[in-house]
């Protein structure tokens, strides 16, 4: 019903607005003549306290319809004028075979039926952590091969990044230890044990990557087996994001990180130990292996991060070990076993389940300006804005019709302006959405405005209309003025109306993986015209002479 009452009420007062407009401009003659009413445009006073931030929710336990829209992140960004961000991530797998198979239950020997008289032998080949990026398609026509753009990302792309991976020891429960009616809620600066942080799973020690558009295929080695089991043979294989041929323009395989993982510890870990109870079902996995941790190295303080995908509809995550079955038979008349055939396949284990991201974010390497501020993304920084009690108070003396109230932030282009938030957010400090945001979502505004008249264009500031918030505390239909928090927006969670659902909620959520910052002029700066502000247009009944 509330969205149905929103979309209703915004209907009927565009309707109103334009009703009244049409009247106005009909009477307008006499109005100006008989000099009854003033519209007139002042500024109110804001004061700015910036916030920095330790943590932010990072879970995906209460992301509800929101799931297939977070974006998580991997690797390092280093902007001098902001926080460096190192993004690193846990996940659990998902098992998408109960016990998978390894062996004959039977041997061929023991096999009555001649066409079973068959032996499978398994060979891990590898075992690769495969990550898809975020990528678009930017082949144009005409060109003969692929093409593509990573999406969003941020930073050096050609200085490698280092990592590891870990067998995650912290249980990733989704209910409240403290309290199981509730849902659990894990930050972005939440420490997780290490199974063994001195022997990390990958085959490398620190693992570097780069990430490139041109990652679209891995390439490792099979190896054929005899019949106890001896390699004899070796040859290449490919992994690619899909199965579509490398060469083809229409239907190219995307880029994606592939990392592979130490052999020996793998197969001590998952292979040998697929026939147990610990690979019968999801319960006993999340149990035996509680996830994998990839993790950032402390030491990489510069290079490049990337949106990776570990849950989409099109390719997600996945933990995958590769093996080659050499079957070999026992022909009708014979005795011995003999080659047959050789089978290429593999056994995937999704990320999925509980995904956390984790951020880490040291200070801000060079403070802001004077009279200018910070907000960033993830664990970045907020600002508190507090509107002038005493002057609202005396604009409500006056009983006046608000016509407009905008909250103005200029930008300071002294600091780099490279990856800037295309839309910045303002919510009540009590967590409550403010109410244009739901009751005027068209016009409720923040996003990032550009001068037109350079070429390139030049991102200038951003707008944030509260003409509603305002209305209602001038009319006393409210008393309440409440600290607002300015933040950098997070699509889709900071949207009051659901994009999924079309339903309203009133409450903000604590979730943040938008890494953009900006710097913006202050209600201090000494330039005034820049100045945050908070602008009011209202009209009022002129005293009767």
């Amino acid at each position: 019903m509330k969205k149905i009452s929103y979309v209703v009420l915004s209907i009927i007062f565009f309707s109103l607005v334009i009703s009244c407009e049409k009247d106005f401009k009909e009477i307008g003659g006499n109005v100006i003549s008989n000099n009854e009413f003033n519209t007139t445009q002042i500024e109110l006073d804001i004061t700015i306290t910036s916030e920095n931030l330790d943590a932010v929710r990072a879970d995906n336990l209460n992301i509800g319809s929101f799931q297939n829209d977070i974006q998580y992140w991997l690797g390092v960004y280093n902007n001098p004028d902001y926080k460096t961000i190192k993004s690193s991530f846990v996940s659990q797998l998902n098992l998408s075979t109960v016990n998978p198979k390894i062996a004959d239950v039977k041997s061929a020997q023991d096999e009555t039926e001649q066409s079973r008289k068959i032996d499978s032998i398994y060979n891990l080949d590898a075992v690769i952590l495969k990550i898809p990026y975020t990528a678009t398609n930017i082949r144009q026509s005409g060109e003969a091969l692929p093409k593509f753009r990573l999406d969003s990302l941020l930073g050096d792309a050609s200085t490698p990044v280092t990592l590891n991976i870990f067998q995650n020891d912290t249980f990733l429960n989704t209910l409240n230890p403290n309290n199981p009616s509730e849902g659990n809620t894990f930050l972005s600066n939440k420490d997780y044990t290490k199974k063994d942080m001195t022997m990390p799973l990958n085959a490398v020690l620190n693992y570097s990557f780069s990430p490139s558009p041109n990652d679209t295929m891995y390439v490792f080695s099979r190896s054929l087996v005899d019949v106890n089991g001896v390699k004899t043979t070796s040859f290449n294989d490919t992994i690619r994001l899909k199965s579509s041929d490398a060469s083809s323009i229409i239907d190219p395989p995307d880029p994606f990180l592939a990392i592979p993982l130490d052999l020996d510890k793998m197969k001590s870990l998952f292979w040998d130990q697929f026939s147990s109870d610990n690979f019968a079902n999801q319960n006993n996995l999340n149990n035996y292996f509680r996830g994998l941790l990839i993790e950032i190295d402390n030491n990489s303080n510069d290079g490049a991060m990337v949106p990776i995908q570990l849950a989409g509809t099109t390719a997600s995550a996945s933990l995958e070990f590769y093996h080659t079955v050499s079957l070999y038979e026992i022909k009708e008349g014979a005795t011995d076993l003999t080659f047959k055939d050789t089978i290429r396949t593999s056994f995937s284990f999704p990320l999925s389940g509980v995904r956390n991201s984790i951020y880490k974010v040291p200070a801000a390497q060079k403070e802001p300006p004077p009279g200018s501020f910070i907000i960033q993304g993830t664990a970045g920084s907020i600002v508190k804005i507090q509107i002038d009690e005493d002057q609202l108070k005396a604009l409500r003396d006056r009983d006046v019709l608000i016509n407009d109230a905008s909250l103005i932030f200029n930008i300071d282009a002294s600091r780099d302006t490279t990856h800037v938030p295309l839309r910045v957010f303002a919510h009540r400090n009590d967590g409550e959405h403010i109410k244009d945001s739901y009751s005027e979502p068209i016009t409720f505004g923040g996003a990032l405005e550009y001068d037109e008249e350079v070429e390139p264009r030049k991102p200038v500031s951003y707008r944030i209309r509260i003409t509603d918030y305002i209305s209602d505390y001038i009319t006393g239909e409210t008393n309440e003025n409440p600290e607002l928090v300015l933040k950098v927006f997070n699509n889709p969670t900071d949207f009051s109306i659901n994009p999924n659902t079309r339903v309203v909620d009133t409450e903000v959520q604590p979730y943040n993986w938008n890494p953009r910052g900006i710097t913006l002029f202050a209600e201090t700066a000494s330039d005034t015209e820049k100045k945050a502000k908070l602008v009011i247009s209202f009209t009022e009944e002129k005293e009767s002479n």
